[in-house]
């Protein structure tokens, strides 16, 4: 733990920053699970009213040391896998799907590229956000390629009305240390922010070699081996401007993303010199402005009669730029014992032009939108020739409400082509009913598709791997319908939410990596797959101080062809949390995590078993507490313990990528 001495060695020097600010303000108790997000500017990213969307936002959990995968792990309906410790990559799956079927935006800027058809998380730290959007089914439909499971949309930092500045350094096992910056002000008509965040690894630890349960027999050794080449460096920047024009706001945003890191391959094979090193930007230039001066109308009572408010015009402009290198002198492959060197760049080009507004007619009160798209994208690799692809879309929703809001109903249609591929229509209906106060009910369903990808597509054949060219477009529909219960009582202790939500999907041409020969593997459509399930939450408040939330999400996810639960899906996966403390000063929190067993091929043969990990963390904002709240000057001052796995499980989300035993981490934060 010296990354963790010297955290704690550099303490004074986050005091002195803590100091330099001004008096100290408590933060509001609020929870922030199922919050708007904080801030004058509006969501980057609507969602359909009846849809299934949970929001988090990160300050609160950034004091637990949490980082993204953590946050993402939580919402119902979530799985995580992770591949490795800490720094190696994790992929999502919403509801069964694969991770290439779950898009990933920022502010509404798609991030996912035509490359590999999914992003990688592990790329980006949760110092840069705000808040984390995941919306699941049917409600994700309206983003098109690709959204069959689910979406996710990350929420940049806005500037807040008073300038804030933090400043983070955390260290822990495996010789790991993380530091980070942000600062955000407005002045004028103009607000500007920017957030930097550093990691570096060693990574190595000890596992357990994989032991899989084949016809219920254990097969395989306990043997404890070395895991090796985990070294990672991680360097993110996001700088954003805007300026008020007019009623409207112009914005600049600039991501930037450096990571260096060891490939250790798998444990049977593991790789001691293989590197990747991932280069990545995103550009989004954002303007949006009131076709027409707001009314008496708008401004009236909300309760008024007439509420049409004047359309309001978005543009968007976005440049996203990727180059991946990836080497290893000296492979071990059975049939690629050649070295590798080889060089990936993407370039992609979208833009987004939309007129939304609100009407009263017919009794209620109606907005609608109007969306046009393209997409371009350009590949080019020193093992292929370059691939390139276009692609335009038209969508037009409605959110119709009466009853003085009780009642929505929300259709969409959008139109989506790209090069070389049919016209796709995606569909979908969204319902949303308040009978009463404490009880929503909620239905949808809609239809999606993915666009295969240039790796699927393209990938060079390596001898062991080879793209498939003929590939066709994945369609599915999904649809589902839930109750979200608010306690009805007025006892503090009482306070209490109930959500339940039953889906199913079909998918039509599913796409699968499988062996098709000897020792080679390659992209196939395998057929029809569905996915049946439910997800539960429970939030229980009955104390300011005592918080207890829980969820439940069950996945029955199989192949026709096969009639077996899907390689890589949980079966089942429950997680239970327990916070206790003021929120503004104190908090310890306690996780239980429990994952059903997964398939670790795709015929089922052999089987992850079930297992539950613990973790815990503590936090404490030493400017709140005396003889230090005399001397402080600045707004926070926290000190955070995390401990992970804490019962030290051999871990693994795939059959041949281990995960790290007991680890821990502590931090210090000073905002001022």
């Amino acid at each position: 733990m010296r990354t963790a001495a010297l955290v704690l060695g550099l303490a004074p020097a986050l005091w002195t920053g803590a100091l330099a600010g001004g008096p100290g303000t408590a933060r509001a108790e609020e929870p922030v699970e199922e919050m708007p997000v904080i801030g004058a500017r509006r969501p980057a990213m609507d969602v359909l009213a009846g849809a299934s969307t949970t929001r988090i936002g990160t300050d609160e959990r950034l004091v637990e040391l949490a980082r993204i995968d953590d946050l993402l792990a939580e919402v119902p309906g979530v799985q995580v896998r992770r591949f490795g410790g800490v720094g190696e990559r994790f992929e999502l799956s919403i509801r069964g799907s694969r991770p290439e079927q779950v898009p990933v935006f920022l502010d509404g800027v798609r991030l996912d590229t035509s490359l590999t058809g999914s992003s990688d998380l592990s790329t980006l730290c949760l110092d840069v956000l705000d808040e984390i959007q995941v919306t699941r089914g049917a409600g994700a439909a309206r983003a098109g390629t690709g959204a069959i499971g689910g979406v996710v949309n990350l929420v940049s930092r806005p500037a807040r009305a008073e300038p804030e500045t933090r400043v983070r350094l955390a260290g822990g096992s495996f010789e790991s240390i993380e530091g980070s910056i942000r600062h955000a002000r407005r002045r004028g008509p103009w607000e500007a922010s920017f957030s930097y965040c550093g990691f570096r690894t060693k990574g190595d630890y000890r596992f357990q070699r994989a032991r899989f349960v084949t016809d219920g027999t254990p097969i395989g050794s306990a043997t404890i081996l070395e895991r090796i080449n985990n070294e990672a460096v991680r360097h993110t920047g996001l700088a954003q401007i805007g300026r008020s024009v007019g009623r409207g706001e112009l914005r600049l945003s600039q991501l930037t993303s450096g990571l260096v890191r060891g490939v250790p391959g798998s444990e049977r094979d593991q790789r001691a010199e293989a590197r990747e090193h991932n280069v990545s930007t995103l550009t989004a230039l954002r303007f949006e402005h009131p076709l027409a001066r707001p009314t008496s109308a708008r401004e009236a009572d909300p309760g008024d009669a007439d509420r049409s408010s004047a359309p309001t015009l978005e543009l968007v402009l976005a440049h996203r730029y990727e180059r991946n290198d990836y080497r290893d002198p000296a492979p071990q492959l059975l049939l690629a014992r050649d070295p590798i060197d080889s060089t990936t760049r993407l370039h992609g080009l979208s833009g987004r032009l939309g007129v939304r507004g609100e009407v009263t007619a017919l009794g209620g009160l109606h907005a609608l939108s109007l969306v046009g798209e393209g997409r371009y994208d350009r590949r080019t690799s020193n093992e292929a020739e370059a691939e390139s692809r276009a692609g335009f879309a038209l969508r037009a929703e409605l959110d119709a409400s009466w009853w003085q809001d009780r009642l929505h109903l929300a259709p969409s249609l959008r139109l989506e082509r790209y090069e070389g591929l049919d016209l796709e229509w995606i569909p979908a209906l969204h319902v949303r009913v308040d009978p009463l106060d404490w009880i929503t009910l909620r239905a949808a369903i809609a239809r999606s598709y993915r666009i295969p990808s240039f790796q699927e597509l393209y990938l060079p054949d390596r001898g062991f791997e080879r793209g498939n060219p003929d590939l066709r477009p994945e369609r599915a529909w999904s649809g589902e319908a839930g109750v979200t219960l608010h306690s009805p009582f007025e006892a503090d202790w009482l306070d209490a939410r109930v959500d339940f939500t039953a889906f199913a999907g079909e998918i039509d041409d599913s796409i699968a990596y499988q062996v098709i020969s000897t020792n080679v593997a390659s992209f196939r459509n395998t057929g029809r797959s569905q996915t049946r399930g439910y997800e539960l939450a429970v939030a229980w408040q009955p104390h300011p101080w005592v918080r207890l939330t829980a969820a439940r999400t069950v996945t029955r996810a199989e192949l026709e062809s096969i009639d077996r639960q899907v390689a890589g899906v949980a079966v089942s996966q429950t997680d239970g949390r327990l916070e206790l403390g003021p929120r503004d000063r104190l908090r310890l929190v306690g996780e239980i995590h429990y994952t059903g067993r997964i398939n670790a091929s795709q015929g089922g043969n052999a089987v992850i078993p079930s297992r539950i990990s613990f973790d815990a963390s503590a936090a404490i904002d030493l400017a709140k507490f005396p003889p230090l709240r005399e001397r402080a000057r600045g707004r926070a001052l926290w000190l955070s313990v995390r401990g992970r796995n804490l019962g030290d499980e051999a871990l693994r989300d795939a059959r041949f990528l281990p995960r790290p035993g007991r680890s821990f981490a502590v931090a210090l934060e000073s905002v001022f």
